[in-house]
């Protein structure tokens, strides 16, 4: 190297030398995801809770496992009662879907609200949140379906978390996902029969898995997507039915008796 070229000055950007800066390609999607950052924020779950759970002495996932209702319900309800003040919440709501919310009276909830706060002898602000008020509550069911016809002393309607739906926030108020049942279990709400329908179909749906081989160690878990209706057909009809024979569904029939407008049309009685 020349002695010219050892004391030739480097290319600066201040340096009518300088190349101009390339910018850095935008990852792709990270633009369009900006818009939902704050997506599940004020969710109960995961990331967000991880770090309540561990403050009160449990796993990050605790969560997961529905049995904290049994084992551990006081130190969650601590969790939840520190997230809540964190966003500025004061007030538990169990939350609930009674009998009709999804057919006749659509979207209307119900919803139970309490302080999580009092007043002591002294008039200092105390915490008012433990396990038993966040896994349990009571209402009047006498005003539902299958309360009606009963005394409202007698129309006692209990509700219980639902696990398996996550704790959100909303404004003030924490809510917590719950169902709705009578003293002896029957059902006034539309979530219960749903629950029940998900452990039937895992309970049913493992042992016919299991015997064909396959591992269902994990459990089936049912999750919502496009309408599929099966229906099982003898032999004999199925031999009787080209179209079913070579394209598997139905196309020949006549339309339905009647529209599927509402639950009632939808379960009406088979025409003969």
């Amino acid at each position: 190297m020349t002695t010219a070229a050892m004391f030739k000055p480097k290319a600066t950007l201040e340096t009518p030398h300088a190349a101009p800066k390339k910018k850095a390609a935008p990852k792709a999607g990270v633009k369009s995801m900006e818009a939902y950052e704050e997506f599940g924020k004020h969710v109960f779950w995961g990331k967000n809770a991880a770090p309540y759970l561990v403050k009160h002495g449990l796993k990050p996932d605790a969560l997961k496992d529905g049995s904290w209702v049994k084992t551990s319900a006081d130190a969650v309800a601590d969790a939840v009662f520190d997230w809540a003040v964190d966003n500025g919440a004061s007030v538990s709501c169990h939350w609930f879907q009674p009998q009709g919310a999804s057919g006749v009276r659509h979207g209307q909830t119900g919803q139970v609200h309490d302080m999580m706060l009092k007043f002591d002898k002294d008039m200092k602000i105390k915490k008012d949140f433990k396990g038993k008020v966040l896994i349990n509550g009571e209402t009047d069911g006498s005003s539902y379906p299958n309360g009606g016809l009963r005394g409202t002393h007698e129309a006692g309607g209990y509700l219980a978390i639902d696990t398996s739906s996550p704790i959100f926030l909303r404004g003030d108020t924490i809510f917590i996902p719950a169902i709705f049942v009578s003293y002896h279990g029957a059902a006034l709400d539309e979530k219960t029969p749903l629950l029940r329908a998900n452990h039937a179909l895992n309970t049913q749906g493992s042992r016919l898995l299991s015997a064909l081989g396959m591992d269902v160690s994990s459990g089936i878990i049912a999750n919502i997507g496009l309408e599929q209706e099966i229906f099982l057909i003898n032999r004999e009809e199925y031999y009787r039915r080209p179209d079913l024979q070579m394209t598997g569904r139905t196309l020949i029939g006549a339309d339905a008796p009647r529209g599927q407008e509402m639950c009632d049309h939808y379960m009406a009685a088979l025409s003969t």
